[in-house]
């Protein structure tokens, strides 16, 4: 993140957790390249933000195994055909040298993960073939359950089962990040209990600010930031609040984060393309701009601010991907 209008802000790192775009260019039939107006944000924006580093989830809504998996390997082959034909091609950041390069050379940076793990519910198997093919980041679950955990749309009561146990702990060992949004209370609890890795909630919010069941409540957040993990706050206004001020609100819930879990538990999570419904002041990426200077207007340091853009999702990064050799 380094320029606001041709001015210099500050080179510092932004790190986005999540945006559907994948799947809103795949749909609109779209490229992930170039500005189209279809979707938020595209490949061509990002780079104007460099560094940066963009999660981009592969989402899809068939959540039978077999369908899940044959719907994933679309966007993943659609992903990585735009990338092909992208001058200045994006870093898929998979291990430490990918990461590095990222940060040395100041491009973009892509970590791929898949939102919901329903094709691995009879077949962890799998797993081995999406770390392969560059997926570093996965959640169990998106709203319904599966065999491997509790969806936020279950019973809070319904938490790991067997075979989300073992994938845990193959995700420990592979060095992939475990995102705990959109999972049940008690799956959220359970892996918690169970990993030995920093977690991230990519895309989610604060239950005390904003009463959705998404949102995370004050336990959860103490409970991240106690595994050295990171949340990033999303700008859908469903779990933000709806109140006129996009930005304010966004900065409202960071404040909430470090409050409890303090600077190094805080990011940003946009859910960018996931929604139609943006708030007032935020149509892009640009907004990470205004989101840095509200941060430093309320009295944090610029290193705390840095913190927040980018420097803890990237400690993260770091920690777990960065293992990958």
């Amino acid at each position: 993140m380094s320029m606001k209008g041709g001015r210099i802000v500050k080179n510092i790192l932004s790190v986005d957790g999540h945006c559907d775009t994948v799947l809103k260019a795949f749909e609109t039939g779209t490229s992930i390249i170039k500005d189209s107006g279809k979707t938020h944000i595209t490949l061509s924006s990002l780079s104007r933000m460099v560094p940066h580093i963009q999660f981009m989830a592969l989402f899809c809504d068939r959540f039978k195994s077999m369908e899940h998996f044959y719907g994933l390997w679309d966007l993943l082959d659609f992903f990585y055909m735009n990338l092909s034909s992208c001058e200045n091609s994006p870093v898929v950041i998979t291990d430490r040298v990918s990461l590095d390069e990222c940060i040395r050379e100041n491009r973009l940076g892509i970590i791929l993960a898949v939102e919901g793990a329903y094709l691995l519910e009879d077949n962890l198997h799998r797993l081995d073939m999406l770390y392969k093919l560059g997926i570093r980041c996965l959640s169990l679950t998106w709203n319904p359950g599966n065999k491997l955990c509790g969806g936020i749309g279950d019973s809070d009561s319904r938490g790991l089962g067997s075979q989300g146990v073992r994938l845990v702990k193959k995700m420990n060992r592979l060095g992939m990040l475990i995102d705990l949004s959109h999972i049940s209370e008690r799956g959220f609890w359970d892996i918690i209990e169970l990993t030995d890795r920093p977690v991230i909630a990519s895309h989610s919010n604060c239950l005390s600010l904003c009463n959705n069941k998404r949102n995370l409540d004050d336990r959860q957040i103490k409970a991240v930031a106690d595994k050295n993990g990171v949340i990033g706050v999303n700008f859908v206004p469903d779990f933000l609040g709806r109140k006129r001020d996009g930005i304010s609100t966004v900065v409202d819930h960071i404040e909430h984060i470090v409050q409890l879990g303090g600077p190094g538990c805080a990011g940003l999570g946009s859910d960018f393309d996931g929604t139609e419904d943006l708030p007032e002041g935020i149509t892009g990426i640009e907004c990470f701009y205004e989101i840095y200077e509200e941060v430093l207007k309320r009295g944090y340091s610029e290193e705390d601010a840095a913190k927040v853009m980018g420097g803890n999702m990237l400690r993260v990064i770091e920690d777990v991907i960065g293992q990958c050799r």
